[in-house]
């Protein structure tokens, strides 16, 4: 006679997927215990009602079989095939022959390729894990910091360290902030004044390095991630309230304050678009005004044209159409991610995905905004596209953990 136990063991036998077994194994106790309990209800001792509620639940093997199906680690690939082709775009802004670039070539093909491998590793591992470590990356982001901050290079103003081959920037402490908040959020075992105090030891080191584009990408990943968060509306307004207050009596300091001439021009640059660098407005205005739709190879490029300004880069060289190409994959990697939304149960997990969908949305929205002259223009790469490590491999960072959750999305 098969007990509850060893007919579960014959059922995870046949579940090749390990992972799933824990959540196999609940949800098949928890419907025989109490199939047996109704059973014992009808006048059936312990053993006879057991029993039955096993040759209830039907075939153990044929049943092992369909859940061996069921859990299947499942790959998105409506969402891995625009990732590769961002990837692939990162090469355009390499190609035109008045960029001198064409070097960087090699390099850039071992940046994709270290990417790729970063996502297919998140991809892998059970984001589940990383829960357990909210606290252990936090740290980790702030002894990054003291590093970045005694660092031994700038470039723009921007500290960082480097030794050899080596370099730590504040963009590395973003993913581990990321995994850091979404526990926070999702355990919701601090209180809401420890994480407003979590949050502004961040914000002290961003403004520390003085980098605004850090700055802003940071605070639209933790904003995001509270305002889904299972905070009540309550807390929500409250927060929304006093940040509005601080700001409008901030920029009233900035008004009265007896700053000087410098400090007042600085302080315009910040919230004035179009007054932070003269030559690069005119030279982004007089360039989106002689887009064509096929693009020119006679194109006068501004510097940075691989990194900051990647997308009008590809505007001038390939025309408006591969532009458009280029936000449609764009658009749809943020699209396709917030679908999967749709299908995950698991807090943590819904959140991470929030805050890779903010950390995404940020960057893209801000470049296309800036070449518009609706925003102050400033150093913010887009993921997977822009020359460089870090565009590349956060975006993977993002792509790699929303694969990860898609993947265990049966069980969890």
């Amino acid at each position: 006679m098969r007990t509850i136990k060893d007919y579960i063991q014959h059922v995870k036998g046949h579940i090749r997927n390990k992972e799933a077994h824990d959540s196999v194994e609940k949800e098949l106790t928890y419907h025989l215990v109490k199939s047996k309990q109704a059973w014992q209800e009808n006048g059936y001792n312990d053993t006879d009602a057991e029993h039955q509620a096993v040759l209830e639940m039907g075939n153990a093997t044929n049943l092992g079989i369909s859940l061996n199906q069921i859990h299947q680690p499942k790959i998105d690939w409506l969402l891995v095939i625009p990732f590769l082709l961002a990837a692939m775009c990162s090469f355009l802004p390499l190609l035109p022959a008045e960029l001198s670039l064409r070097d960087f070539i090699i390099r850039n093909i071992v940046i994709v390729v270290g990417g790729i491998a970063m996502a297919i590793f998140l991809m892998r591992l059970d984001f589940r894990k990383l829960e357990h470590y909210s606290t252990h990356m936090y740290i980790l982001a702030c002894l990054l910091f003291l590093i970045v901050l005694n660092g031994n290079e700038a470039i723009n103003g921007v500290i960082f360290f480097k030794a050899g081959p080596l370099e730590i920037q504040g963009w590395m402490t973003l993913p581990l902030f990321l995994i850091a908040f979404a526990g926070f959020f999702a355990k919701q075992k601090k209180s809401l004044w420890s994480l407003l105090v979590l949050y502004a030891i961040g914000v002290y080191f961003y403004m520390r390095l003085s980098d605004i584009s850090l700055l802003s990408t940071y605070t639209a990943i933790v904003a995001t991630l509270f305002f889904t968060s299972s905070f009540s509306r309550k807390h929500k307004l409250a927060i929304t309230a006093a940040f509005s207050f601080l700001f409008v009596v901030y920029i009233g300091y900035l008004m009265v304050a007896p700053l000087e001439p410098y400090q007042l021009a600085r302080m315009k640059t910040i919230f004035t678009p179009g007054l932070e660098d003269s030559s690069n407005v005119l030279f982004i205005s007089t360039a989106m005004k002689d887009l064509t739709w096929f693009g020119s190879s006679s194109q006068t490029f501004a510097g940075g044209a691989h990194t900051d300004f990647v997308l009008l880069t590809i505007l001038q060289s390939y025309g408006i159409i591969a532009g458009v190409i280029v936000l449609c994959i764009l658009g749809f990697i943020i699209y396709r991610i917030a679908h999967t939304l749709g299908f995950i149960h698991n807090e943590y997990g819904r959140l991470l995905i929030i805050g890779g969908l903010a950390f995404l949305t940020t960057q893209i929205v801000y470049q296309v905004f800036m070449l518009f002259g609706l925003v102050p223009v400033m150093s913010m790469p887009i993921p997977f596209i822009s020359y460089g490590l870090f565009p590349m491999l956060l975006g993977s960072v993002a792509i790699g953990l929303t694969l990860s959750i898609y993947r265990r999305k049966s069980y969890i």
